[in-house]
C-alpha cells in the first residue's frame, strides 16, 4: 500500500533536482539538432512529454502531489525513465548520462525511501 502523506515538491525538496534533469534533457535533445546526430524522433517526443511533465510540477512546487506524480517522481528516482530517454542517439556517451544524473536520482531516491515510498 501506498503511502498517503501530504507531500510537495518544496516538502520534498526537489526543486533543483527536478531542474537539473530537465535541463539535462533539454539540452541533450537541443545537442543532437543543432549537430545534426542522428536520434530516434519517438525517443525525442518521449524526452518533450518528460521535461513538460517535470515543467508541470515545478509550476505549482506547493501543491500536494497526487498519487500519478509520486509514481513518476519514484520513476525517474529509480532511473527506469532513463532507460528509455537515453537511447535518443547513439552518436552521445550515455554512461556519462547516468554518471550525471545520478546524484539527483539518488537524493530523490533516499527522499522518498525516508518518506516511505
Amino acid at each position: 500500500m501506498m503511502n498517503t502523506k501530504n507531500l510537495t515538491i518544496n516538502i520534498l525538496d526537489f526543486e533543483n533536482e527536478l531542474t537539473f534533469i530537465k535541463s539535462y534533457y533539454k539540452n541533450l535533445l537541443s545537442y543532437c539538432i543543432e549537430y545534426k546526430l542522428h536520434y530516434d524522433g519517438y525517443v525525442a517526443v518521449e524526452i518533450i512529454k518528460f521535461t513538460e511533465r517535470i515543467e508541470e510540477l515545478l509550476e505549482k512546487p506547493d501543491d500536494i502531489l497526487k498519487i500519478d506524480d509520486i509514481n513518476f517522481l519514484i520513476k525517474i528516482a529509480e532511473g527506469r525513465t532513463f532507460l528509455k530517454l537515453n537511447k535518443l542517439s547513439t552518436e552521445y556517451n550515455r554512461q556519462n548520462t547516468h554518471d550525471i544524473l545520478k546524484i539527483p536520482r539518488y537524493k530523490m531516491y533516499h527522499t522518498l525511501e525516508f518518506h516511505g515510498y
